[in-house]
């Protein structure tokens, strides 16, 4: 194991942004230059892993438990639905999948699949990985559904109708990038906006937040945050609590540091004064906690 560790060692040494980087052509992540070099890499790696005297057992054990029937099926409850993402051998790419709270709790549930990703990738011909989805309460009919190219950081998010099991034609979408929708009204989201690289922090993640109407473009919508160039990223979202909803907006000066803004119906917003670097948790009943 030793030779491993040596080698993920040379490769994590080498310097990422100096001038005079012989590996800085690798920052054009899917050049076909840069995507032979990680599978040499890759198959280097797999090589020196099944020489291990343990590897196939530990190879076992692991697809074993990855496709155990008898492993908790873990789910969020929304709107009396417990709803799961389950991933098996028949089902590679995964079900994004409901069931009732009777149901969940019986010996054997019958779970109502939503979205089939192994079958919407053939469909499609895109090689689709779920990303996850963000559903509008009360109802949580509606939802952003988020889909990945191979797994990368990068998404496209489109609008899902949950009673019809299917994508809402004309419905949100925003292009594959780095971006992050969330829902403020039926009609109006909240777009953390990474589709353009000139507008992004230098960590490559969104600068600036958009009030996104249906029906209307991303690149015109109307800018209500932005960040610093040199921030990490600029995010908005919204909290939905019983007593109403909490339209936020929150600047990651860093991994530990951030600065949270309530948006104000006229635009404007406040502070919330916490320290920059506690930990937010959310709201109740009027209370923000943190």
């Amino acid at each position: 194991m030793k030779k491993i560790f040596a080698l993920l060692g040379l490769l994590a040494a080498s310097p990422a942004f100096s001038a005079d980087d012989p590996y800085l052509w690798l920052e054009e992540v899917q050049s076909p230059a840069a995507l032979d070099w990680v599978r040499a890499r890759n198959a280097q790696t797999l090589d020196l892993l099944e020489k291990q005297p343990q590897y196939k057992s530990f190879y076992k054990t692991a697809l074993d438990l990855s496709n155990d029937k008898d492993r908790i099926p873990y789910a969020s409850f929304r709107g009396g639905y417990f709803y799961n993402f389950w991933q098996d051998e028949k089902h590679v790419r995964g079900m994004w999948r409901r069931a009732t709270q009777a149901e969940y709790l019986a010996k054997n549930p019958r779970w109502e699949t939503l979205l089939d990703v192994d079958a919407l990738a053939k469909k499609e011909k895109e090689n689709w990985v779920y990303k996850g989805a963000d559903c509008l309460p009360p109802d949580y009919d509606r939802c952003l559904v988020s889909l990945s190219r191979g797994g990368k950081d990068a998404v496209v998010t489109r609008e899902f109708d949950v009673p019809s099991r299917s994508f809402v034609k004309g419905g949100f979408f925003i292009p594959e990038s780095k971006s992050d929708g969330a829902w403020l009204d039926r009609d109006t989201l909240l777009v953390s906006d990474a589709t353009d690289p000139v507008l992004n922090t230098d960590s490559g993640y969104p600068r600036i937040v958009r009030r996104l109407k249906r029906g209307g473009e991303l690149a015109k919508s109307e800018i209500v945050f932005t960040g610093e160039k040199t921030d990490v990223s600029a995010r908005g979202f919204a909290i939905f609590r019983p007593e109403g909803s909490y339209p936020l907006l929150t600047r990651a000066k860093s991994f530990f540091e951030a600065e949270i803004y309530l948006l104000k119906p006229d635009g404007s917003r406040s502070k919330l004064r916490f320290p920059d670097d506690a930990s937010f948790s959310g709201f109740f009943r009027g209370y923000a906690l943190a």
